[in-house]
Order: C-alpha cells, then sequence, then structure tokens
C-alpha cells in the first residue's frame, strides 16, 4: 500500500496489522537487530531474512525506497522487489507490527550483481569464488571467524576492494587482506571511510588472488554483518571543490579511480596521493604499494544551475555532527559512478585556495563573506587566507573537515598582519641583560580548535571541526591560518576543507530523536501521547526562540507547537492520539522558525535515531524520515496546564504571569481508565532550560490533581518556553499483577516577562517550626527595570494565596521607598508534618491599584510535632 501526504510519497508495506487494545500487558517495543542480505541490485527481487526482539509480531516492512514492494512469506522471511529505476546509495528500513514501528536498519541498493556469502569460506583453500563488479553480502557469524573471497584478475587492472560495516549499521570493525595465490600478503587496510576498509589495489600479474574479511578482535555474531564490493568501474573519493554556490552552475573536479578521463598529468600525480591510515609495519608480509598509497584519477564536470540545489534525503550515511550538512548539500553520481557523492552549498561566494599561498607573506586574498573550498596535501601544509576588515565587525569563522568525511583534525587561528610580537633576546652571549626584539610571527587574535563539547550523551553530536567568533579589534588588515593537526607522514590529497568567513547572521538546524536510551520507533498509544526530544544546533549568534511546529499530520495524530526558549539547544515534542484514532502508521513532519516573517530562517526538523545502545557512547545517525505508529490504548493521561488563575483575597481573580525570579505552577489532572486501581503518581518535568533546576514531587494514591512548581531564576532570558510533565506509576495488567509505566503530558508553553522586582529570602529566616507555633520570616523585594509602585506579599502554594492548608500568614504591603520586611506565619494545630512542598511568598506589584506585575521565592519549612 502507498500512501500520499502533502505531496510526498510515504510508503509503507504492510502484511498484516493486528492492533490491539489491550491494557498495558507489558508488550515489548519493536526492535529491528538485522536484516540480511544487507541490499539488493535495483531491478531484482531478493528474499531478505529479519531478527528482533518478537519477530512473530512484525507483519511487514516499511522503508525510504521509493516504489519497493514487499511480500512476507514466513515469519522472519520477505520478498522485496526493488525499482529499476531507485539510485544506488543507502536507504532505510523499518519493521511494522502489532506493537507499532520498530528502530531502523539501512538497506543499500546498488546497480551490480550481488550475492550473498557461502557458510563455508572460513579459510583460503575454501574460498567463495566472486567475480569482479560485483557485490557480496557477508556475516562473520561467530568470534574468531574469518571470511575468503578469490577473484581472477588481469595486470594492469585496478580494483578497489571495499567493505561497508559501520556505514550500514553493522558492529563489524572490519579488516581487509588481499593475498596472491601463494598465500603472501600484498595490502591490507583497516579503516579508510571512517573505520570501514578500502584497498586501491592495481592488478601486479594475471591470475588468482583471495581477499580475507575479519574483524579487528575478531568478534562475531548475527549483527557483524557487511557488504563486499570489488569495483573496476568508476568511482569517486572526493570532490574539489567540496561545495558550490546554490543556484549557480559550477565546475567541479571528481578525484577517484577509473574515472573515464584524467586531467592529471603523470608529472603532478605525486599531489593526488592517498595513503592507507596503518600499514602493518613490522610484519614480513605486509607489503606497501600503490593499492594502499593510491594514485587518484580526475574528472572534471560542469555541474549545471539546476542540480546546485538542495535534495532530500542523501542517500548516504549522515552522522549527528552533520545535521549542518541538511538544506544544504546534494548527491551527485558523476561519470556513472556507483556510490553517489554529496557536494555542499552555500550562499555565499565560493573561493578555491591557489597554489602558493603557504606563508603569511603569500597569503590569499579574500573578501567576506566567503567560503573557501581548499586542500592540505602535503603533510604539515598551512593555507594563509588574508582579509581587511573594521573595527567592531563580528565574523564567524566554521571549518568543515570531520563532517564532510575529509581524515582531518583542523585547526584555524585568526592573526594581525601588521603588529609583530616581541620577545626577549639576549645582548650577547653570557650576559644577564636582555632587550626586546620584533619576533616574524604575526601576532595571532583568536584560535579555534574542535568542537568536542556533547550536550546530548545519548546522541553524540561532537566532532573535530573548529567553529568560534572573533570580534575584529581596529581597522586593518588580518590573516586566517588553516591547517591539519594530524598531517601524518605522507601527503594525502582526501585532506579537504571548507572554511566559512560570515558576518554575524543567525542561523540554525534541528533534529529529532527518541527520548528513550534504546533503539525504538515512535509509537503512540491510542489516547495518549508519545515525546521526542528535538536537539538544536545554533550557529553564528543564534540565540532566540525557535518555534517547532508539525504539519501534514496523518489521520487521528496531534502535535502541538513548541519553543526552544532563547539559548536553550534541546525541547521535547508531545505527539498524541485520539482516543478512536485508527491503528495506523505514517510520518512526522516537523518544521523550526525563529522568525515567522523570515522564511531564511525556516528549517526543516530532520530525524535522529538510535542505532546501538549500551556501550559507552550511544552510536546514533540521521534518518531519512521520522515513521510513527498508533498501538494499544494508554492506561494513563495526564494533562498540564501553566496558566491556572488565582484567587487573592485582595484583588480578585489573578491571570497568572511569570517573570524571573518567579515560580511557574503546573496543575496536573490525572486520568485513569482502570478506576479500581489507585496507586501514587510521581510527577517530574522533562525538556527543562538548563538554568531551571528540576522538582519531583509524588500525588498520593487516589487523588486526581498535583501541583509541580518550579523556581524561575533571575537569570532565565525574557522569551518562550516549552516543557512536558512526566508521570511514573502503576497499573493493573494481565494475572492480578502491576508494572511500571511512563506517561506525559501535553506540552507546557510560558511566556517569561520582564520582571519588576525580585523577591529573596533571609538566608537565616526559620526553617523548622513545631504545631501552634507562631513564626517570622524576612525577606526582601527590591524593585528593578523603572518599577516604583507599591507591593504586597502573602504566604502562597501551589493554587491558593493566603488560605494555605494548616497555615496562616498575615499580609504585608511596600510603598515608597521600603523594600524590607518580615510576614509572620502562624502554624495551625492540625498542619500537616512534614516539609512543606512549593511554600512560597508571593508578591504582586501594583500599578494605579491594578495587579500587574507577580515575584516568588520558595520558603523552606517543615513542620514538627
Amino acid at each position: 500500500m502507498i500512501l500520499k501526504n502533502g505531496g510526498r510519497v510515504l510508503l509503507s508495506i504492510t502484511v498484516c496489522m493486528l492492533l490491539d487494545a489491550r491494557l498495558a500487558d507489558a508488550q515489548p517495543r519493536p526492535v529491528l537487530n538485522t536484516i540480511f542480505p544487507v541490499g539488493g541490485q535495483a531491478g531484482t527481487t531478493v528474499e531478505v531474512t529479519i531478527s528482533g526482539n518478537s519477530p512473530d509480531s512484525l507483519g511487514g516492512l516499511h522503508s525510504s525506497v521509493p516504489g519497493l514492494e514487499c511480500k512476507k512469506l514466513d515469519t522472519s522471511r520477505f520478498q522485496l522487489t526493488i525499482p529499476a529505476a531507485t539510485l544506488p546509495g543507502l536507504y532505510d528500513i523499518w519493521a511494522l507490527g502489532e506493537n507499532g514501528v520498530s528502530s531502523v536498519r539501512t538497506f543499500a541498493i546498488s546497480r551490480r550483481e550481488e550475492h550473498v556469502e557461502t557458510e563455508s569460506n572460513d579459510s583460503a583453500p575454501a574460498a567463495m569464488r566472486v567475480k569482479l563488479n560485483t557485490i557480496v553480502n557477508g556475516q562473520i557469524e561467530k568470534a574468531g571467524d574469518a571470511d575468503y573471497f578469490e577473484f581472477h584478475a588481469q595486470r594492469g587492472q585496478r580494483v578497489v576492494i571495499e567493505c561497508q560495516a559501520e556505514r550500514i549499521d553493522s558492529r563489524l570493525r572490519a579488516v581487509l587482506e588481499v593475498f596472491d595465490a601463494h598465500g603472501r600478503r600484498l595490502a591490507v587496510n583497516r579503516g579508510y571511510y571512517g573505520i570501514d576498509p578500502l584497498i586501491d589495489f592495481p592488478v601486479p600479474a594475471d591470475g588468482s588472488y583471495v581477499v580475507k574479511v575479519h574483524d579487528l578482535v575478531l568478534a562475531g555474531g548475527v549483527e557483524y554483518f557487511y557488504r563486499l564490493d570489488l569495483d573496476t568501474r568508476p568511482r569517486v573519493a572526493f570532490s574539489v571543490p567540496s561545495v558550490i554556490e546554490r543556484g549557480k552552475a559550477a565546475r567541479v573536479a571528481f578525484y577517484g579511480w577509473n574515472l573515464s578521463e584524467s586531467n592529471v598529468p603523470p608529472a603532478s600525480k605525486k599531489e593526488v596521493t592517498a595513503r592507507s591510515e596503518d600499514s602493518s609495519a613490522g610484519t614480513d608480509d605486509a607489503v606497501t604499494n600503490d593499492a594502499v598509497e593510491g594514485n587518484f584519477d580526475c574528472l572534471e564536470v560542469d555541474i549545471p544551475a539546476t542540480l546546485a540545489t538542495a535534495s532530500w534525503p542523501l542517500p548516504v550515511r549522515l552522522n549527528p555532527s552533520q545535521t549542518v550538512l541538511e538544506g544544504a548539500s546534494f548527491s551527485f553520481h558523476p561519470g556513472g559512478c556507483e556510490a553517489p557523492v554529496v557536494i555542499g552549498l552555500t550562499d555565499v561566494p565560493v573561493v578555491l585556495d591557489r597554489p602558493g599561498h603557504q606563508s603569511p607573506a603569500a597569503a590569499q586574498e579574500i573578501d567576506a563573506p566567503c567560503e573557501i573550498s581548499g586542500q592540505l596535501t602535503d603533510r604539515d601544509e598551512c593555507d594563509w587566507f588574508s582579509m581587511r576588515a573594521k573595527r567592531g565587525e563580528v565574523f564567524y569563522l566554521e571549518a568543515y573537515g570531520q563532517r564532510i568525511n575529509s581524515p582531518v583534525d583542523l585547526q584555524v587561528r585568526v592573526l594581525d598582519a601588521t603588529d609583530r610580537t616581541h620577545v626577549a633576546q639576549q645582548i650577547s652571549p653570557g650576559s644577564s641583560e636582555t632587550q626586546l626584539q620584533p619576533s616574524l610571527a604575526p601576532m595571532e587574535l583568536a584560535r579555534f580548535n574542535d568542537e568536542v563539547v556533547n550536550p546530548w550523551r545519548k546522541f553524540p553530536t561532537s566532532h573535530l571541526d573548529p567553529a568560534g567568533r572573533w570580534t575584529c579589534p581596529a581597522d586593518g588588515r588580518y590573516l586566517i591560518a588553516v591547517r591539519n593537526l594530524i598531517g601524518g607522514l605522507r601527503a594525502d590529497a582526501r585532506r579537504v576543507y571548507r572554511l566559512s568567513v560570515r558576518r554575524e547572521e543567525p542561523d540554525f538546524q534541528l533534529l529529532v530523536v527518541p527520548h528513550g536510551d534504546d533503539p525504538a520507533g515512535i509509537n503512540i498509544p491510542r489516547g495518549g501521547r508519545e515525546i521526542l526530544d528535538v536537539l538544536a544546533f545554533r550557529r553564528r549568534g543564534m540565540d532566540e526562540s525557535i518555534r517547532i511546529s508539525a504539519f501534514d499530520l496523518p489521520a487521528g495524530i496531534e502535535c502541538p507547537d513548541v519553543w526552544l526558549g532563547p539559548g536553550v539547544d534541546r525541547t521535547s515534542v508531545v505527539v498524541s492520539a485520539t482516543q478512536n484514532a485508527e491503528p495506523i502508521h505514517g510520518e512526522l513532519h516537523l518544521r523550526g522558525t525563529s522568525d515567522e516573517t523570515a522564511q531564511s530562517n525556516s528549517h526543516a526538523v530532520r530525524g535522529g535515531v538510535i542505532v546501538r545502545s549500551g556501550t559507552p557512547e550511544v552510536w546514533g545517525r540521521i534518518a531519512a524520515q521520522v515513521p510513527i505508529a498508533i498501538v494499544n490504548d494508554t492506561p494513563l493521561r495526564i494533562t498540564a496546564n501553566a496558566d491556572e488563575p488565582l484567587e487573592h483575597h485582595l484583588y480578585g481573580t489573578l491571570q497568572v504571569k511569570h517573570s524571573p525570579g518567579g515560580v511557574l505552577d503546573l496543575a496536573v489532572d490525572i486520568e485513569r481508565r482502570d478506576s479500581e486501581h489507585q496507586a501514587p503518581v510521581r510527577l517530574t518535568a522533562v525538556g527543562l532550560p538548563g538554568m531551571m533546576l528540576n522538582e519531583a514531587v509524588t500525588v498520593p494514591a487516589g487523588q486526581q490533581k498535583g501541583y509541580l512548581s518550579f523556581y524561575l531564576p533571575p537569570t532565565l532570558t525574557v522569551g518562550r518556553y516549552s516543557i512536558v510533565v512526566q508521570a511514573e506509576t502503576t497499573v493493573s495488567v494481565a494475572d492480578q499483577k502491576t508494572e511500571t509505566v511512563v506517561v506525559y503530558s501535553n506540552p507546557v508553553t510560558f511566556d517569561v516577562q520582564p520582571a519588576a522586582f525580585l523577591v529573596e529570602v533571609d538566608p537565616f529566616a526559620v526553617t523548622r517550626a513545631r504545631r501552634g507555633e507562631t513564626i517570622q520570616i524576612g525577606y526582601s523585594a527590591q524593585r528593578i527595570n523603572g518599577f516604583i509602585g507599591k507591593m504586597h506579599t502573602e504566604l502562597a502554594a501551589p493554587g491558593l494565596i493566603t488560605d494555605v492548608v494548616g497555615l496562616r500568614g498575615r499580609g504585608e504591603t511596600f510603598v515608597g521607598q521600603t523594600d524590607k520586611g518580615s510576614l509572620q506565619i502562624v502554624v495551625n494545630n492540625d498542619a500537616p508534618l512534614g516539609p512543606q512542598r512549593f511554600l512560597r511568598l508571593f508578591t504582586v506589584g501594583v500599578v494605579e491599584d491594578q495587579p500587574v506585575y507577580f515575584g516568588s521565592r520558595f520558603i523552606s519549612l517543615e513542620i514538627i510535632e
């Protein structure tokens, strides 16, 4: 079945889906561990076997491959028919079942003949014979296993042998080795594209050769699958430039192997040399040769302006740190190449680095804004650029190396082209007297290194690409130096980079990822809710609020707008299903906007997925889409409200307002499907801004309403924010048992307005009182932001002013310049014992006898016998 939604086609392959309405029967979230083989040839039919945590409940497959057809053969086997027009690349596939949509796995499409390895190829004599220009899907099925393949080649052929593992969600840390007919090892590689190996193998003589595939630490298992490609056809490794201007024609040089024409004269081959990252030095049979060193062919292609537009999805693996490529790149298959090449797009002029600018004196002149596309081919090369700037101008410099799959660790420096630093030198040998002498080195003004901070532990986004802000101190000429900190011992033309030099033009990208730490799909219970985390990548000074909105939602699905507050880089999106929603599945579409009047500040929100968990660092990547499904009914539903009005004995009904230095009260209503089972409900918050402290409270069994309160610190930036309430409790299941469930509220959005005063409690105030005792709480209310009106303070609790259970407060009014006082509290004989949660002083600021401003401060008070 093919569903069309909002002009986009959502492919859904469903064999049988019976989504029952059982009450919390501890059904596991569907997890798709493997699909094998991991790919197929376009225009053919392939039989695949899947494995997961509950394969019996998986009834269909859902894929990002347009037009893919599926037929279920038995519990775990499916027949996939791949359309002939499918472009080669990496796609996503999910399993569907009665418990919803599963976690994702990669499925590769090629235009080559594909095979599945034989099970008896675990030694060189038993090597599986394969032809060139074919792909083999294999598995290292057990620890210590190795797979062998034999191919025949002729002298002079250039065979590119590549193993895909990490890029297709495999646990395999692959090692490739090539042996001749006598068992002599000719080449080895342990990582070329990340940790996936590749060997460029010029055939030295006619005959047979053996390829060995094994794990680096000799591990194995069903999740150690791979794709082995033996290729003599055109294949591209990288392009120069790596970025072109959006909507404009450009000439791009593609470097790789077996390209149809070469623009690189033999005398300059050394300028386009790449090497393996390891050569097994120290072993007798580790032969270093040009198969590892690799001279690249070059093919120049004119890309028309019509192609220089962003495309999505990109048929390649994208790591979390590569979110910046969304909306700023497109895929291209030059010269009939099998593997797609991703080319970046920019809205500013592109500058190619010229030869001979490897010193400050020879620095290449640039004009900002621009984007530089360069290469650091030599082992210790440093590219120098110069530009003129005026005092006070703000520039953002951002380099791309690792994020465009280049084997570099970049460093960017800004230096003064005119000033010279001075160093102390001895006047004469042996003399203790020194004098200042000018140094030849320009004075360094700024240095930008790796972005290693990872604010989202479960979805790592750190990388080795530097970025930073620089303010020009004076009119003049300045230098920019770009170098690679891991140059190595040899030249490598793959060391390409991009350097963006722009003024302060705020921008952002967004990702939405599952809230949990484990691989899982997005499954919404009927009548309930599911949450996802939205991660913001703020760039070039972007610190204002960002609005997240859903569009083209499937029937029965709701997703209210939420806001990332100023400077906030994480919040939660809540997706809910109506009580009468049909058991369907679809796709979630989200968009983020920072300024509704400026469409240029609007970006699609792309989906992130957890590939593996349980490792020291969770393994995630970007997916082509965000599939969602509606599953069985929810056992519990909570609704949160931040706008519940307050009744004041002096000022009547108060409409709540929030400001820094105040308190945010959330009234939470609890609705159970099973009224006979009443258990305590623990409430806490999800998606709080970083400067707000989380709180937790337990609603006693039998109560249908509770409050969760938070202090808004004085440093909280004015703006709009969204948070979600999480509830944890137990529900009844079969056999008179119970299980713990976690549900989420609707998103709560609140505006933080400028404060008129700040309330502070005396740090030496009484914190413990007995029943029947009268105490005094010293406090202050300091007027700020030009406010000069009257202030009235009362004792308050969530939903209550003055009439707090078990306590009686005597209100106090400040007029004129008064800003300090003492509030009297009488503890009743029936006051509830223990800490008084969320008790506070509540102050109203009055303008012309009207309550306009509000401020609060928690007080710590415990009632004892």
